[in-house]
Formats: C-alpha cells, sequence, structure tokens
C-alpha cells in the first residue's frame, strides 16, 4: 500500500462522489494533523528541556590521542624525623620563634618563603621516596620522570602533569623545587588533543598499550624509621601501604562534544568550550579549575588568605559549568602481600610432599658426594689385590 500523502488526499477527494467519503477522508486527515502536531509538541518541548544527546560512541578511541593520567604519589608522613630534630635543635621551631614568624603583617612573602623552604627542606625527596621506575616496559630514572610538588599533603611526587608553561597563564619560577619537565612539551588540552605536528615522544605521554607491562611500575620507599609528623596514624602511602603490591587499573571516561554544540544557547546545554571563557590562572577551561579558583576567591574573601597550593589573586571565576569536553580516570585498586619467605615456602612444601629437612639434604649430600667417593675408591683398591 503506497504511503498517504496531499496528493493522494486530493485525488480521493476528487473521485469521490458522495459527499460522506469526502467527509470522512476531511476527518481522517485531520486527526492525522492533529496527531502529528500533538507528538511534534511534545518532541519540541523534550528538546527545549535538553536539546542535547547523550550517546555511547561505538568507536573505540586509539591510545596516542589520549594521554596517561597524571598521577601524585605523597607519603603520609609530611616531616623527616632527622631533619625535624636538627631544626629542633637549632631553635627553628620553637613557640617563639613561630610567633615572631608569623605576628608581622608586613613581612607575609618572606614568612612564606621561610615556610615553604622548611617544607621543602624536612619532607622527604622524590629520589629517596621512589627506589625503582619502570614505564612502556623500560627502568628509567625517577628523576626524569616525577617533580616535586605543594600539595594540601605536603610535598609529593607528580607523574606526567602538563607543563606549567601549558597550565598557568603567568606560571612561577620553582627553582627551588628542581623541577624539570621532559621535552619537547605540547599545548594538550581535553578539547583540542595533541596538536598535529606533536612529536610521537611528546610530553604528556602516551601509552603505548594496555596492561601492567605498558603502564608505570614504581617500588617505593616509605622510610618508616624516619617518620615523625604523619597526617594519619597508619604508615605508607595514600594508595597502598608497606609490603603489599598494588596494582591500579585505570579505565578513562570521556565526554566529547560535537562543534554543532556551540550554536545551542550555554543556558541550555549547561556546558562551555574552552574558548568561550578564560580563566585568570589558568589557560585551559575546566570545571575543576574554574572550581579551583572559585574556592580561592572566596577564600580569600573570608578568611583573607588561601592555601599554598591555590591561586592568589582575587579576581576569579563567579560561576562554573561543566565542560563540553572533560576527560576523567576511574581506578580500580587490587593489592597482594609481597612474598618475600621463599625459602621457608618452598621447604615447607617439600617438607609436606616429601618429608623433605635439614637433615634430608645432609644426607643426599653425603650420598653424592662422600659415599660415591668412598664406593669408588674401595672398588679401586679390590682391583689391584686382585
Amino acid at each position: 500500500m503506497p504511503p498517504f500523502s496531499f496528493d493522494l488526499l486530493f485525488v480521493l477527494l476528487l473521485e469521490s462522489r458522495s459527499s460522506k467519503c469526502k467527509f470522512f477522508w476531511l476527518i481522517a486527515f485531520s486527526c492525522s494533523l492533529i496527531c502529528a502536531g500533538f507528538f511534534i509538541l511534545n518532541v519540541y518541548a523534550k528538546w527545549r528541556m535538553s536539546p542535547m544527546i547523550v550517546s555511547i560512541n561505538p568507536e573505540d578511541m586509539p591510545l596516542n590521542k589520549l594521554p596517561f593520567p597524571a598521577l601524585t604519589i605523597c607519603n603520609v608522613n609530611q616531616a623527616k624525623k632527622s631533619v625535624a630534630e636538627r631544626y629542633v635543635a637549632y631553635g627553628l621551631c620553637s613557640t617563639q620563634n613561630d610567633a615572631d614568624l608569623f605576628e608581622d603583617e608586613i613581612a607575609d612573602t618572606a614568612d612564606w618563603d621561610h615556610t615553604r623552604t622548611f617544607l621543602i627542606k624536612v619532607t622527604q625527596p622524590c629520589e629517596e621516596m621512589l627506589t625503582k621506575c619502570m614505564w612502556n616496559s623500560k627502568t628509567m630514572n625517577c628523576y626524569d620522570l616525577f617533580n616535586a610538588q605543594l600539595t594540601d599533603e605536603g610535598l609529593c611526587c607528580t607523574f606526567n602533569v602538563v607543563h606549567r608553561d601549558m597550565m598557568f597563564r603567568n606560571p612561577k619560577d620553582l627553582n627551588d623545587m628542581n623541577i624539570t619537565f621532559p621535552s619537547p612539551a605540547v599545548d594538550w588540552t581535553p578539547e583540542t588533543g595533541y596538536p598535529h605536528n606533536s612529536p610521537p615522544d611528546g610530553f604528556p605521554w602516551k601509552p603505548k598499550g594496555v596492561g601492567t607491562d605498558h603502564g608505570l611500575t614504581l617500588i617505593l620507599d616509605a622510610n618508616i624509621p624516619e617518620y615523625y609528623c604523619a597526617s594519619t596514624k597508619s604508615v605508607g602511602f595514600k594508595i597502598y601501604g608497606p609490603g603489599i603490591e598494588a596494582r591500579v587499573a585505570i579505565k578513562p571516561k570521556i565526554l566529547d562534544a560535537q562543534p554543532a554544540l556551540k550554536d545551542i544557547d550555554v543556558a541550555k546545554r549547561l556546558c562551555l568550550f574552552s574558548s568561550e571563557k578564560a580563566l585568570v590562572f589558568y589557560r585551559t577551561y575546566t570545571f575543576k579549575n574554574c572550581q579551583m579558583e572559585c574556592e580561592a576567591r572566596m577564600m580569600l574573601e573570608v578568611c583573607k588568605c588561601v592555601l599554598y597550593f591555590m591561586p592568589n589573586r582575587e579576581e576569579a571565576c563567579n560561576e562554573c559549568l561543566p565542560a563540553c569536553t572533560e576527560i576523567s580516570y576511574y581506578e580500580r585498586l587490587s593489592t597482594a602481600p609481597l612474598n618475600r619467605n621463599l625459602i621457608t615456602n618452598t621447604g615447607g612444601l617439600l617438607g609436606l610432599c616429601m618429608g623433605f629437612s635439614v637433615m634430608s639434604a645432609v644426607e643426599l649430600l653425603y650420598y653424592l658426594t662422600l659415599r660415591a667417593f668412598c664406593v669408588a675408591r674401595h672398588r679401586s683398591t679390590r682391583i689391584n689385590v686382585k
């Protein structure tokens, strides 16, 4: 049966001689038109409320378009015992000195420089925390992979963080922290990705495959005898404790927006492209960057100060919307104790299955060496006598 159309309706009306037939087709067409209008209005109302359609892309994203996530490792101990006790012995951490240090409001900058220098010197450095590093199945110098970074957990070690020149509008000089970024650094953003002319080894680095062999493998030293001022009552690091092997599986979640989404009003799509809003401190707009500036602004207004890892100017964003293109990572942690008792386990299995013991080893050694030598010598003596 051919689809109904206006031409077919006109033919039916012209060929129908009966007025009842004409009236029937007019009623049928009117009902169809009303139903179509009703559904179109419903679709339009839903489109006005949520003009965006979120769907799962069936195509896999190549690994060469996605950087390995940045990693920050912090020891729960924020002060080495030997260094802290030396400061105490010199009288640099006494109550009187602390009061003199913070009473003078004019010397705020100098005070912060003093405190910052103290944090850098008293915390476990990255070269002591990281004893072995493997990246993409290659053993590398940890100094070339990690940088020191001041966070709310103290001085931490960061891996594969975007270059400061690509992250901030006016990056500060941090020569005292010995921060060195691998070259060449590229201007990667979640929205634009890697530039077309970026080299294969451009920083931030990309994984060459999936699995443990193509990820980051670390051996960490918590230096437990040096614990003096820990953020918790436990020892170790935030992701795992000492004496165990931890594996963290990372799964990215990418929210990508088509360029045509810019034609929809911001009030309807409720997200921002990086070019639609400029932040004060960060070069690239993301929800976290905007939220960080807002928290710094509010804290500066209420407390007249900000945390040392936050931006420290008053002009910041007023309202934060999610970015239309963002990348987030979800991790799954699995741990297992390190198997250090190889001899004990091997001996236990041999004893269980074969009745093996130390005396059994001595007896076996006796039969293979001394006993065999004595038997051979006795046979040669008997031959000579005959």
